[in-house]
């Protein structure tokens, strides 16, 4: 007889699993018969979080923060993380750290599965959780952070008005920073001078202009998880019925086996409809999709805060985490849509689209972010400014 030891907590004790609410003690007892051979070698499974117990069912926000750490007399290759049964994230790596997007919808089951190199397995009992909510994921230690975009160093800002962008005309171009009125640049979330203003004055309907920021040197081809965070201001001057949509983008193209993805985070707020849209598939393509997230209409005259999470997945809509990202070994075809937080009110965003490939039109492997300003009225002019602009991924 053979004795597994399978423990959920924060910390083991030398003498074994420890005890209490985050400390479970399981025991797997593996029987060998006559003529019977044993070879399996993880010989434990630790679970840091969340937080669960074998007793009562666990609340949870979406997405779920996993952690766990295995043992085993070999090399630990990987994990899977179960929901409801089903793959929802696997890695091959010797540890799980990692952020799950989830709906928000009750009560649900999980496990994890421990392999190591021998290709042997130990899985954790299944514990019940309760999702609540969502909350945006707090970055990992090793997540990378590009900061102050609102007013880089190395790549500036550029407008765009090619008629390619949409619209019928396009007459965007960026202003000045420093106000004195609406809004006081002084008192902006950073208060250091820098930011940008992107404005458009119309001279048709539907005037639409892109802003976009990329770095071609930093395409974080490895990373997998995209936290966009910034501050933005409507000024008076900008009435409601001016705006046709504020458009806000994500994007990344990555090399991978058959050539560049671009991966488009796209997501708008349509102010004719108050609602935000999602850059999804519907009817065989891509296209501006309802989500029922309404309302989505900034007030004017002062500073709102968005938070946006997305990843990039598998089609199945889960990550696949390689040992070592390669254009061969990185499978995260895919986009999800995570979740969008506006002045602390944080929104399932769902949703699962494809990337685009080949990329078109070509793109090199990049990492950059866009705003679009449409108009719904001749003779009018929409002002945006923005401030303490970042992203950090991992």
């Amino acid at each position: 007889m053979r004795t597994l030891q399978l423990c959920a907590g924060d910390q083991r004790r030398e003498s074994g699993c420890g005890k209490g609410a985050a400390q479970l003690l399981l025991l797997l007892v593996l029987t060998v018969g006559s003529g019977q051979s044993l070879s399996a070698t993880v010989t434990a499974v630790f679970v840091q979080s969340p937080n669960l117990s074998l007793n009562n069912t666990t609340d949870v926000t979406s997405p779920i923060h996993f952690e766990a750490t295995a043992e085993s007399d070999l090399n630990v290759t990987g994990y899977v993380v179960y929901f409801d049964n089903q793959n929802v994230y696997q890695n091959y790596l010797p540890s799980l750290n990692t952020w799950v997007i989830l709906p928000p919808s009750g009560t649900h089951s999980i496990y994890i599965k421990a392999w190591d190199s021998s290709g042997s397995f130990l899985s954790t009992s299944a514990y019940s959780v309760n999702l609540i909510g969502v909350a945006p994921p707090i970055p990992p230690a090793i997540a990378t952070r590009l900061a102050d975009i609102e007013k880089p160093a190395k790549f500036s800002w550029e407008v765009d008005n090619d008629p390619g962008v949409g619209g019928q005309c396009n007459d965007g171009s960026i202003g000045t920073w420093a106000s004195n009125s609406d809004p006081n640049t002084a008192n902006a979330p950073k208060s250091d001078g820098n930011g940008q203003h992107f404005l458009v004055k119309s001279k048709c309907t539907y005037d639409d202009s892109l802003f976009f920021w990329k770095d071609s040197q930093n395409p974080q081809p490895s990373h997998t998880n995209f936290l966009w965070d910034f501050w933005i201001y409507i000024p008076t001057s900008t009435q409601n019925g001016y705006v046709q949509a504020l458009e806000f983008d994500l994007f990344q193209a990555v090399r991978m086996s058959d050539g560049v993805h671009e991966f488009m985070f796209g997501s708008q707020c349509n102010y004719a409809t108050n609602q935000w849209q999602f850059w999804l598939p519907e009817n065989g393509d891509l296209q501006w999709v309802n989500s029922g997230l309404s309302p989505c209409q900034f007030s004017s005259g002062q500073w709102h805060h968005a938070n946006y999470f997305v990843q990039r997945v598998t089609a199945t809509g889960y990550q696949v985490i390689p040992a070592k990202f390669s254009p061969s070994s990185d499978t995260n075809t895919d986009l999800r849509f995570g979740t969008l937080t506006i002045d602390g009110n944080t929104m399932y965003m769902g949703g699962l689209a494809h990337s685009t490939n080949p990329a078109k039109p070509k793109w090199s492997p990049v990492l950059g972010i866009q705003h679009q300003l449409d108009s719904a009225e001749s003779g009018v002019t929409i002002d945006e400014f923005v401030d303490e602009e970042s992203v950090t991924s991992w």
